[in-house]
This record gives structure tokens, C-alpha cells and sequence, in this order.
């Protein structure tokens, strides 16, 4: 596929597309590149093949445009990531940018750091969801309170969501192994942030390696996930893992019953990323690995294009809603642990979020 080609080109796997493609393949290219959030990085692979399979002028002209202020916001955004963490330090708070720019310093190996797509900042406070709720209410009294999160609103212009614990997964006994997984981890990721001055403080290598997965897994079942995603993991385990710590990220990963969904993400890195097995985490599986690939391409980056979960108008609530369960269904032969926990977690959620939001 002419896009996975442009994808291994940007990382240095290839040097050059199966052959050039034409006007109309460059279209859904770009096409594709937007759909996933790749647009950066596929400008940056344009600008290593040669020449005769660029795209016409005016196509690649707004490929580089788009490039240049996707670097732009990485340049703003790292300063503002490092502010921001200063700030909450300042304040009491210990903390760990996760994901994001934390990620985008990942990328410096195939020097295409400023080629990501920038987001929001996700901050890790220490401290107890409580304490946190407090603090930000302080000064953002209408903030909202979700099981992993509270939205702080902006800082500088930036979207910043404070966690008090870095994700969940929907069934309970799997979500009690996770939560105690973050718990004997905090303490050390948290001294991180006491030695660096002027940089984002970022989780370790191994920390990433489990949360990482956990992340792109959770957003599979709740909205989409896109390859954007999967491209942060290719970076996580492209600084190579020790043999110890790959042995102990899957025993973690087996706990909370993820070996499966561990398997087909491998695949993707060889397939789409072409990730040298050295840096797996377990052996690929292409059959599950097929059916999650589909699902990404379908989805677009956090399901933005899948019209599975779309609000359509003047649709009630009960028909969106089964809309969304036939979707969560399809999950059920790989992953049914959480799929059969997901509308257990939701209902407990809803009423949670009323009591801790103070809505009636």
C-alpha cells in the first residue's frame, strides 16, 4: 500500500515509493495522511523521495504549508509544555507530562520530532483525585471531574487536562491491577521531574511501554483509535527496550489480559511501520493484527471519520447508543473482557460523574 510506503520512507525503512503515483493516488494520499493525522510526517517522507514521484505543485505546496505550522505548534507547544509543568511544581505538585510532547522528543531519532501533530498537554499531578479536585477549583470552579481526569481548560492558549491517575480500563478487576500497576510506579516517575530544569519531565521508557498500549487500547473501544497513536508506540519501542524490561512489560500486559491486543499491535509495527523484531514486546499476530488494522483505517485519528459513532441529527439517545453497542460488539471475540465490562463501567460512571460533578 503506496501509504504505508510513504510511512516506512519517512522513518528511514525505504527510500522510495513502489512507483509514482498519479494525481488522483496523491489526492487520496493527502487524503489518507489527513484522515490519520499524518500530515507532518508524509511531508516530510515527500521530501525524501525523488523527485519524479512527488506530488504536482500546488498539492505539494499545501502539503508544506501544513507542515511548517505543524512544526510551528511543536515549537510553541515544548515551550509551553515545560512552563506549565513549572508551574503546577511550583504550586505543590510533582508531575509527569504524558504522551504528547513527551512522546514528540521520542520522534528526535528519525529527526522528525517537529512533524507530529501536536495536541493538547495531558498532566499527571501527584497527589489524591481529591487534593486535585480541590486545587483546580480553586481557581476553575466549573471544571469537570471524569474517573482519570479533570478538564483545567487553557493555559497560555493549550488545552490541559490534570490526571489523577493516567487511564482506566472498564472491567473492575482488571482496572484494580492497573491502577496498582500506577501506584508502584508513581513515586519514581515522579522524582523525574525533580531533577530536570527547563525540560518536560517525561515517564521512563518501560512506564510508556505499558501505558502507552493501555492508552490506544482504551480509546479503541470508547471513540477510535488512528495510526497517529500507533506511530507514538513504533517511537516508545524503537529506543529498545532491555530484555528484562520487555519480559516484565508483558507480564503486566498478560495481567490485564492485553497479550492478545499486544500481538496484533506487534504486527502493525512490522507491517505498517516495518519495526525490526528485535524491539517487539511478543510474537505477531496477523490475524488479529488484520482485524485491528481495518478497524484504525476505518476509524481515522480517535474515530473522527468512523460514521459508526456519529451523532446523526435529530437521532435519540437509545439509537445512537445501540449504534455504538453493535460497534463495541464486534470487539467481542478478541477483547471480551472489556467489552462485556463496558456498559457495567459506563452506567457506574454516569453516576459517579453526577455525584462528583454535583449535577442532579
Amino acid at each position: 500500500m503506496l501509504f504505508f510506503d510513504l510511512i516506512q520512507i519517512a522513518l528511514g525503512h525505504k527510500t522510495e515509493l513502489s512507483h509514482a503515483p498519479s494525481d488522483e493516488e496523491w489526492k487520496e494520499l493527502y487524503a489518507l495522511s489527513k484522515k490519520q493525522t499524518l500530515l507532518g510526517i508524509t511531508a516530510a517522507a515527500i521530501e525524501k523521495i525523488p523527485a519524479h514521484q512527488r506530488p504536482a505543485k500546488p498539492l505539494l505546496l499545501q502539503w508544506y504549508v501544513t507542515a511548517e505550522h505543524i512544526k510551528d505548534l511543536n515549537e510553541s507547544l515544548n515551550i509551553k509544555a515545560v512552563k506549565i509543568s513549572e508551574m503546577f511544581y511550583k504550586h505543590g505538585f510533582r508531575n509527569i507530562i504524558l504522551k504528547g510532547q513527551g512522546i514528540a522528543k521520542l520522534y528526535e531519532i528519525a529527526q522528525l520530532e517537529k512533524y507530529r501533530t501536536p495536541g493538547d498537554i495531558d498532566i499527571w499531578l501527584e497527589g489524591s483525585r481529591e487534593n486535585i479536585v480541590e486545587y483546580v477549583r480553586k481557581s476553575r470552579p466549573n471544571s469537570k471531574v471524569v474517573y482519570h481526569h479533570i478538564d483545567f481548560g487553557e493555559i497560555d492558549g493549550v488545552d490541559v487536562e490534570i490526571h489523577s491517575t493516567p487511564s482506566w480500563m472498564n472491567c473492575y478487576f482488571t482496572n484494580k491491577k492497573l491502577q496498582n500497576f500506577f501506584s508502584q510506579c508513581k513515586d519514581d516517575l515522579f522524582r523525574r521531574c525533580e531533577t530536570l530544569q527547563g525540560d518536560i519531565p517525561t515517564p521512563s521508557l518501560y512506564f510508556n511501554s505499558i501505558y502507552i498500549l493501555i492508552h490506544i487500547y482504551r480509546h479503541l473501544f470508547h471513540e477510535g483509535i488512528g495510526l497517529r497513536q500507533l506511530m507514538d508506540y513504533y517511537f516508545v519501542l524503537r529506543q529498545g527496550l532491555t530484555e528484562s524490561e520487555a519480559r516484565e512489560a508483558m507480564e503486566v500486559l498478560r495481567s490485564l489480559r492485553m497479550e492478545r491486543f499486544a500481538g496484533a499491535v506487534m504486527w502493525i509495527m512490522q507491517e505498517v511501520f516495518g519495526l525490526e523484531e528485535g524491539y517487539m514486546l511478543t510474537t505477531p499476530s496477523e490475524k488479529d493484527g488484520r482485524f485491528l488494522l481495518n478497524e484504525i483505517m476505518i476509524s481515522g485519528n480517535f474515530g473522527q471519520y468512523d460514521i459508526r459513532v456519529w451523532r446523526n441529527n435529530n437521532e435519540s439517545d437509545l439509537s445512537h447508543a445501540i449504534r455504538k453497542i453493535k460497534r463495541l460488539l464486534s470487539f467481542i471475540h478478541y477483547y471480551p473482557s472489556e467489552v462485556v465490562w463496558s456498559p457495567l463501567f459506563k452506567l457506574w460512571h454516569y453516576f459517579w460523574r453526577r455525584k462528583a460533578n454535583n449535577t442532579k
